[in-house]
């Protein structure tokens, strides 16, 4: 029995990080479903086309973040989800027409799965069923919060509430109210069905009321976590912050 993983899996995150799905598997399970799956690199802007996906419908996100995006016929698009680091994509089953589009909105190191070696390895190996079923359980659960912040909550809310998202979904070490967001404000704005200049404006208004301070271009640190907590729960309540800059209570703009 093989005892050290293939060479291409050894630094890849999907084997190293402890919840991820190859880092469930046994060496040989691994060693099977490495030879029969291929890795890839996309860089911001590509995507994944048609035909690879009919080969290649289970992928699994090393690093980087991939959008489902749809576009319409008059070039209007929108950003369905966000793929991340651990992610298992599967697009098996889904017609072309519901599909929408993967596009890479950073530098993604992916794995296109063996659907057969996978279906083997998720049907002998339990704690490998867990870890897929688990990251699909909450891409569903992911969707529907996603559909009522579309749905129901104004602009400010909307940004409270990805705030906390790109918080539990990290998987890199930070100090426990840092907040990396990782994606670009005009792919943020698409995802929110906003536009990138109330996006900005919103992140400004709750850094100008010390709601949060920018530590880089996308970096962030809570200082008021549980204020943002609630506006992102659609607590108009929390919206009388004091204003740093004027010695007077302002109302945050919902609008």
């Amino acid at each position: 029995m093989s005892t050290l993983p293939a060479v291409k899996c050894q630094n890849c995150t999907l084997y190293t990080e402890a919840g991820s799905l190859c880092a469930q598997i046994t060496s040989d399970e691994l060693d099977s479903l490495s030879n029969k799956s291929r890795t890839a690199t996309l860089k911001r802007g590509e995507s994944i086309d048609t035909e690879e996906l009919l080969m290649w419908p289970i992928i699994a996100i090393s690093s980087g973040v991939i959008s489902l995006q749809h576009l319409l016929e008059d070039g209007r698009k929108t950003i369905a989800a966000f793929f991340m680091q651990g992610d298992i994509i599967d697009m098996r089953g889904i017609s072309s027409r519901n599909r929408g589009h993967l596009i890479a909105l950073n530098k993604v190191n992916l794995c296109r799965l063996s659907t057969a070696a996978f279906e083997s390895i998720i049907e002998k190996n339990t704690s490998a069923q867990r870890v897929v079923w688990d990251n699909l359980r909450k891409q569903t659960y992911r969707a529907i919060d996603h559909s009522a912040d579309l749905a129901k909550k104004h602009a400010l809310e909307k940004l409270a509430s990805f705030i906390f998202e790109c918080k539990r979904r990290q998987t890199i070490t930070l100090s426990e109210n840092s907040v990396v967001i990782p994606v670009r404000r005009v792919d943020l704005a698409e995802y929110l069905g906003m536009q990138p200049e109330t996006v900005s404006r919103c992140f400004k208004d709750l850094e100008e009321r010390g709601i949060i301070k920018f530590n880089g271009i996308s970096n962030i640190r809570l200082l008021k976590a549980p204020i943002l907590r609630r506006i992102a729960n659609g607590d108009r309540n929390a919206d009388a912050i004091q204003h740093p800059s004027k010695n007077k209570f302002k109302v945050l703009s919902f609008g």
